[in-house]
């Protein structure tokens, strides 16, 4: 019972179905046989023994097949093939009559178009070959009396055949529907969230552009500082060292001179030192910023070239 109910719940819903249908039709029909064989008065023998014991075990292990290839529905609609044999199999058993065998035989038929469609329809000759194979046993007769009893089992059984077909397919489109809905649904977010992450990656793109284009500026920006250090370091190594070199000395010879003309003179020399540093100043201060106003205008130049070369490629 435990490994049953563990293939059961392995199965889907196809398989479960097909078991369950397969075993009501096979349980009717071994006894629809023996019921025909009690008013018929005809003895039981191994043969129809043999028949029961595959109408209970057939259906069991197709269904124990087909969950143990991953519920294949091509396999199981290739099961077919085995109720095609059986219905003709009974059909040989209870001779040929003509009511029971057209009913049997439709009702399979049915089955099969509901669930496969006309693909490959010849399969439906394994029923005569079904009945063929009963020849040897029974031989060949035909049932032309069929009690009535056996014709309203026999349409009993085509009214709860039909239906339950009907019930099985309408079933089986809406959970069809339903997944096709599902599918539907994760397609469309699947979507969106593509859309979104195409998104997100354009800007990455864009920022890392961006970037690029902002470490590029600073590069230059620092090259540009490291030169100005440089020049500037080298004006206060040489003009204006100069200048304060002299300032030092005028001073010490301040303090040694002890001439009232002689400190009147160091004085205004004192004066044009400190007046020729003002005038260095003003030079190194206005150098400076004329180069300001000029990398400024150099920058404004190739921003203006950038935007333009943008817009030509978008333009091409």
């Amino acid at each position: 019972m435990l490994i049953l109910k563990n293939i059961w719940n392995d199965c889907d819903y196809f398989g479960r179905a097909s078991l369950l249908f397969r075993y009501a039709g096979y349980i009717f029909l071994a006894i629809y046989l023996f019921l025909y064989l009690h008013i018929s008065n005809n003895s039981f023998n191994s043969l129809h023994i043999f028949t029961a014991v595959v109408a209970v075990v057939l259906p069991y292990l197709l269904f124990h097949y087909y969950v143990k290839n991953n519920n294949d529905k091509g396999i199981g609609i290739r099961q077919n093939l085995f109720d095609f044999f059986f219905i003709g199999w009974i059909i040989g058993l209870i001779h040929l009559p003509y009511i029971p065998t057209v009913i049997f035989s439709l009702g399979i038929i049915c089955n099969y178009v509901a669930a496969r469609g006309f693909h490959k329809l010849h399969r439906i000759l394994l029923i005569p070959t079904g009945y063929l194979f009963t020849l040897p046993f029974v031989g060949f007769s035909i049932q032309e009396n069929t009690p009535d009893i056996m014709i309203h089992l026999a349409l009993s059984y085509a009214i709860i055949h039909f239906l339950s077909t009907a019930y099985i397919s309408y079933t089986f489109s809406k959970t069809m529907q339903l997944i096709n809905k599902k599918v539907t649904i994760q397609q469309k977010e699947i979507l969106a969230q593509s859309e979104e992450l195409k998104s997100l990656n354009d800007t990455l793109q864009s920022l890392n552009n961006h970037l690029e284009e902002k470490v590029h500026e600073r590069t230059k920006e620092l090259e540009r500082k490291n030169e100005k250090l440089a020049e500037y370091t080298f004006i206060n190594g040489h003009q204006l060292r100069a200048p304060v070199a002299t300032m030092l000395g005028l001073c010490n010879l301040m303090e040694y001179s002890k001439e009232v003309e002689e400190k009147e003179l160091l004085i205004n020399k004192l004066t044009n030192e400190v007046k020729l540093l003002d005038i260095t100043i003003k030079e190194i201060r206005l150098k400076l910023e004329t180069d300001q106003v000029i990398v400024d205008k150099v920058k404004k130049v190739e921003t203006e070239h950038s935007h333009f070369e943008k817009f030509k490629d978008s333009v091409a």
